[in-house]
């Protein structure tokens, strides 16, 4: 499955690549990133939040319709002393490296030129959802059994645990057409993991939860080759 993934992923950049002339974007994301997991009671844990960036390469599919293919880079980390297991005291972090195809609808985007060619900025609200996949890079999991009262209950590494990690991105944002050749957006996006093991704990904490993480920030990308058309 990852495999598979990998090598449309690659497909969809050329295809993208390929027909750039009229109808791509190619940008860069910065931001944060935070998770929500066995090492996480709240849905946001503030204290927790790392950095991330990435960066994108986006056909337009029509005006409203968007598909973009990406490559995000993701700090992650969880800690029980932020919650209601502080006397277990263990902590967590990961670095994730996420591939993902998404598509964009913009319900209320006009184009991006009048009839006589004039570029009118716009600003829109976006919506997304795609497929990915993510993979864990130098995850760390440090489980002191020291203050538990039955540590013999306990046992790492857990044997289904995982570094690889199909993820559903779900997201939104708004983008602003500063000018002919450059988009400014804000942007979140939250990634449903078809796994439990982002954190290395499932059996040995809530295996009927999955895990969450997500991202937030802005990107700032380009058009690439002509625009003639674009719109008319």
């Amino acid at each position: 499955m990852n495999r598979l993934f990998t090598l449309t992923l690659a497909f969809l950049c050329f295809f993208m690549i390929s027909n750039a002339q009229k109808y791509a974007e190619l940008g860069g994301f910065f931001g944060i990133a935070n998770y929500q997991g066995d090492l996480a009671n709240r849905p946001v844990e503030f204290r927790e939040t790392k950095y991330s960036f990435g960066g994108f390469v986006k056909y337009h599919y029509g005006n409203k319709l968007h598909f973009r293919a990406q490559l995000y880079y993701a700090r992650i980390s969880g800690d029980d002393v932020h919650g209601d297991n502080a006397v277990r005291n263990w902590r967590f972090t990961s670095d994730l490296a996420e591939a993902s195809i998404q598509a964009e609808w913009l319900p209320f985007a006009k184009y991006r030129f009048n009839k006589v060619g004039l570029f009118r900025p716009q600003i829109n609200p976006f919506l997304s959802i795609g497929i990915g996949s993510s993979f864990a890079i130098n995850k760390t999991l440090d489980t002191p059994l020291d203050g538990l009262s039955r540590p013999e209950e306990f046992s790492f590494p857990e044997e289904e645990n995982k570094d690889n990690f199909l993820i559903i991105p779900i997201g939104g944002g708004i983008r602003f057409d500063v000018t002919q050749w450059t988009t400014l957006a804000a942007e979140a996006g939250w990634r449903y993991a078809q796994s439990d093991y982002l954190d290395g704990v499932s059996q040995n904490g809530n295996p009927d939860k999955q895990d969450w993480y997500f991202f937030m920030g802005f990107t700032l990308s380009t058009y690439i080759g002509e625009q003639e058309d674009f719109g008319l």
